[in-house]
């Protein structure tokens, strides 16, 4: 009883005393000059925080355009194999012209192949980055989004320098190639970034 009596005086202490300390100001007539000072500085500090933050937001884009961008050239060459290994599965065309795509595409992994190995690693640098610099408070999709793609260029890595265990070696090869986890690592990306804007 004596702990609610006490809260109770604590709750209306906090209520009474700044009425008081405003009604103490009414009566010396500075309430006037007070707010209006205070209104200059609040606006004059909204002001500069919108400032920092446009100039915040131009690093946040340049660094996640960026990372975008070389994410969808390292991996240019991945969707272009697919897409030719969908088409020669799903269309109807002349074993001619299957050997052909097939070969045109043995022809650009060969040498596109190594771009999506230095590519990745300098897009997630970037990425890292950019996550650095900005900040999502409505949403923790993109960092998923941001970790679910680094988990990704981590097993890719692992696979090319086979730096994983040999009885690991063929589930990371599995998880790296999939479409599924890379769809949705970029699924989660996209919507983060919508829900994020």
């Amino acid at each position: 009883m004596i702990r609610i009596i006490f809260i109770s005086m604590v709750f209306l202490l906090v209520q009474v005393v700044p009425s008081l300390l405003l009604a103490s100001n009414r009566q010396t007539g500075d309430t006037h000059y007070t707010q209006r000072e205070s209104r200059k500085e609040h606006n004059d500090h909204d002001e500069d925080q919108r400032r920092v933050e446009r100039k915040d937001s131009e690093g946040n884009e340049l660094t996640g355009q960026a990372a975008a961008w070389l994410l969808v050239s390292a991996n240019l060459t991945v969707v272009f194999s697919i897409l030719v290994k969908g088409a020669n599965r799903l269309i109807p065309l002349k074993p001619q012209t299957k050997s052909s795509i097939k070969a045109f595409n043995q022809l650009q992994k060969k040498y596109l192949m190594r771009f999506h190995f230095v590519l990745n690693p300098i897009a997630m640098c970037v990425a890292f980055f950019h996550f650095l610099l900005s900040s999502c408070r409505s949403s923790p999709l993109p960092e998923w989004g941001f970790l679910l793609i680094g988990i990704i260029v981590v097993l890719g890595l692992a696979r090319k320098f086979k730096a994983s265990p040999k009885w690991m070696r063929r589930s990371v090869y599995r998880l790296h190639t999939s479409p599924a986890t890379f769809s949705i690592a970029i699924l989660v990306l996209v919507v983060g970034h919508l829900t994020a804007d």
